[in-house]
């Protein structure tokens, strides 16, 4: 008798103790441009101009630390390396009111103070003006540096054209 007792006691401590155990699950996603924004020309392309924001005469750069829960990195974003980097992009974008970071560069820790994760953004915020219908110099251009693509990434991906 004290077995089967024993034994149903086991068992229902086991049955309160799945109870017991909540999983909670925050979802956030966020999409942000670091300069490599992809597009499909359908009829005739758009060009712009990527203005670099000056601060004293010379190209602001950024340097912005991030600190991410431990729940935010490893659920919400899969612990996904693209994922960190593009919610960092994300922020730095809104904090310098900016339309993209161009030659951004990532650094993402673990950081014990906090518990998470830090992702810092470096990097030149950027805002796109001159907004125009590309010329035949454009199509010229765009045609070459789409010939000379490797793969199917470089073909969709955006011109970056010097003004030297």
């Amino acid at each position: 008798m004290k077995k089967i007792i024993l034994l149903f006691a086991i068992l229902l401590a086991c049955v309160f103790e799945s109870y017991a155990q909540k999983t909670v699950f925050k979802f956030r996603d966020a999409q942000a441009r670091a300069g490599n924004a992809e597009t499909e020309v359908i009829v005739k392309p758009t060009v712009v101009d990527v203005e670099i924001q000056k601060e004293n005469g010379k190209s602001k750069k950024i340097v912005d630390t991030w600190v991410l829960s431990k729940e935010e990195v490893e659920i919400g974003m899969e612990g996904k390396l693209d994922n960190i980097r593009a919610w960092g992009t994300y922020l730095s974008v809104q904090k310098h009111q900016c339309d993209v970071i161009m030659g951004a560069t990532f650094k993402v820790e673990d950081d014990e103070a906090s518990k998470g994760y830090t992702v810092t953004v470096v990097g030149y915020p950027g805002v796109f003006t001159n907004w125009h219908p590309a010329t035949k110099e454009d199509f010229e251009w765009i045609q070459i540096q789409k010939s000379t693509g490797g793969n199917e990434e470089s073909k969709k991906a955006p011109i970056v054209k010097n003004r030297n």
